[in-house]
């Protein structure tokens, strides 16, 4: 079978049908995620956006669930690209489809007795025997109604990771900004910065995946329906331990911008480059400020940051065990305020942490830049 003849299975095969026929669910152009396992509580609210006029699928939470309908049919019955492609053929040519392959549930104690063969054999004899058994198997319960907090951090996981994608790699006036500050490409590259440079088209992209409801709940629109970073073009992306996006802040570059800093709503789940923080025993510098950071970063310091010095949560110190912390904060009153507060919460949990002070007047990017 050359492309041609790909491309022709394919576009027999519109996405939303192959998605009925492997008996998955789409509602509003959107599925629970084919790899239930990468996702808090089974990713009970859909993370896959399905786009039927190009059809593709993608999943923003999970970097190797995407694809056409034959990379769909693939993940869901768990075969080959050419056992993909015998099962969309015979769906081309009007054959029945066979029922979508699931993982057989676990028995129970009461139930762990096998089913009785079918006649001659241990394995039913015929598709027809086998489809009463394959019914029982694909009846799920549907899940509980998802915890409202929860459901709230999934959606803004996937517009966050949605945004980020749908932005350009550093470049230009921001990377001017930040060369400015000795912050250079292999730091930004390293920490997965982005910079807004088509607002209009971010804007049009995120509506089209999410619609303005959702977009507005998340916090990344506003209330007239317009995405919030206008002036703040330049991305703070929080990553996990797996290098996931989980919150963001974004910054503007012109002087008169007013507030300098914007950040996504909901909770701060993790210090910034909290990646770092691994239970390894070493040093870290706990820094007030993503520009810190990036500071210390680029000098080759493992530096970690909090956005602002009053932000240092309690839940956080346990997460800088076996560390030994330098916190770095701002040589003004929040941050000798924030700085005492933080050593106070990481002593409690028997982290040493000690203050080192910039010199007066100036922060950890100064020091560097003038020093």
């Amino acid at each position: 079978m050359d492309k041609a003849d790909i491309e022709a299975v394919k576009a027999a095969n519109p996405i939303l049908d192959v998605l009925r026929d492997l008996g998955i669910p789409a509602q509003n152009n959107r599925i629970r995620c084919l790899k239930p396992e990468g996702h808090a509580h089974g990713d009970r609210t859909p993370s896959v956006s399905v786009w039927p006029d190009r059809g593709q699928f993608k999943c923003w939470v999970c970097a190797d669930v995407k694809g056409d309908v034959i990379d769909l049919v693939r993940l869901a019955r768990g075969c080959t690209f050419r056992e993909a492609l015998d099962y969309l053929g015979r769906n081309t040519f009007g054959t029945a489809p066979l029922p979508p392959l699931r993982p057989r549930p676990k028995a129970s104690p009461a139930s762990a007795h096998p089913a009785p063969p079918g006649p001659g054999g241990d394995e039913p004899s015929t598709l027809q025997e086998s489809l009463p058994a394959l019914g029982s198997l694909l009846r799920e319960s549907p899940p509980p109604p998802p915890d409202a907090e929860v459901e709230d951090d999934i959606l803004r996981h996937r517009v966050l990771a949605a945004l980020l994608e749908a932005c350009a790699p550093i470049s230009g006036k921001v990377a001017q900004y930040l060369q400015k500050r000795r912050i250079f490409k292999r730091t930004w590259d390293g920490q997965r910065l982005r910079m807004i440079d088509d607002y209009a088209g971010v804007s049009r992209k995120l509506e089209a995946a999410f619609g303005l409801a959702d977009l507005e709940r998340a916090g990344f629109f506003n209330a007239a329906g317009h995405l919030r970073f206008y002036r703040h073009k330049l991305l703070f992306p929080y990553l996990d331990p797996q290098g996931r996006a989980v919150y963001m802040q974004a910054r503007a570059i012109e002087a008169d911008a007013k507030p300098k800093e914007l950040s996504m709503a909901g909770h701060i789940p993790l210090p910034y480059n909290s990646r770092l923080l691994n239970g390894e025993p070493g040093q870290i510098y706990l820094c007030e400020g993503v520009i810190d950071t990036l500071t210390l970063i680029e000098q080759g310091f493992p530096a970690v940051g909090v956005p602002g010095a009053a932000n240092f949560k309690p839940s956080w110190a346990a997460l800088f065990r076996n560390k030994s912390v330098h916190v770095a904060f701002d040589p003004d009153a929040p941050g000798e305020s924030g700085a005492a507060k933080a050593i106070e919460k990481l002593q409690a949990h028997g982290i040493e942490a000690r203050r080192l002070t910039p010199p007066t007047g100036m922060d950890l990017n100064d020091w560097f830049r003038k020093g």
